[in-house]
């Protein structure tokens, strides 16, 4: 799903008056210096909710080259989404903005997304982090999460206050391997790291759509 599909309040605001009124470097808490550090270019604008969004049900938002134009998209307000949320860019650095906070059942922020929280995130399960080096997850306020799986040691995810998480990692080839972290293993259920670990984003999301648990009672 790309971005304007999942909303039919976005307003275009001219870059003149939305860089001023958004200010993504602040927003990425300086690790965006300028615009064309995503795109290349200057977007010509920003794509804005004003006012607070509920989803209910699944959200799955990102884009593929082409399938999007490559802006800023911005939530002026609190999203809450009843249920799981999955934010996944491949190959583009399309940014997603939200002024206040964030609530979700489960949250995974996979390879070149960049998801700015100017408020506070609550995630009653999983948050899951699998970004490419451009990908980030910045998140101002109070952030918890049920427990927290960052699976590559590539991009930036930075808690402005701490993250109140048990943090995992996987078992083996994972760069959390020698960290303080728990066992993604005595956490996750196990049919979520048979096999390929890479396939575990997949799994994890699949088990999500479909109501089933993913973390050990």
């Amino acid at each position: 799903m790309s971005f304007e599909q999942w909303s039919t309040r976005w307003e275009s605001v001219p870059l003149s008056e939305a860089a001023e009124r958004y200010d993504i470097c602040k927003a990425s808490d300086n690790h965006v210096e300028d615009l064309e550090d995503l795109f290349g270019d200057e977007p010509e604008c920003f794509f804005v909710h004003q006012g607070d969004l509920t989803i209910d049900g699944p959200l799955s938002i990102g884009n593929d080259p082409g399938l999007a134009q490559d802006t800023v998209y911005v939530i002026d307000g609190d999203l809450t989404v009843n249920g799981p949320m999955r934010f996944l860019n491949a190959d583009v650095s399309t940014p997603l903005y939200i002024t206040g906070s964030v609530t979700a059942q489960h949250l995974m922020c996979l390879m070149d997304s960049n998801l700015f929280i100017g408020g506070s995130l609550t995630v009653e399960g999983l948050l899951m982090t699998e970004l490419s080096d451009t990908g980030m997850l910045v998140v101002h306020g109070a952030a918890s999460a049920g427990a927290w799986l960052e699976t590559w040691d590539r991009g930036d995810v930075t808690f402005v206050d701490d993250l109140k998480a048990r943090r995992l990692r996987l078992s083996e080839g994972d760069h959390l391997e020698y960290s303080d972290a728990d066992d993604a293993a005595d956490i996750l259920l196990p049919e979520f790291l048979d096999g390929d670990t890479e396939d575990a984003s997949e799994k994890l999301w699949e088990a999500a759509l479909e109501g089933r648990p993913l973390l050990r009672p």
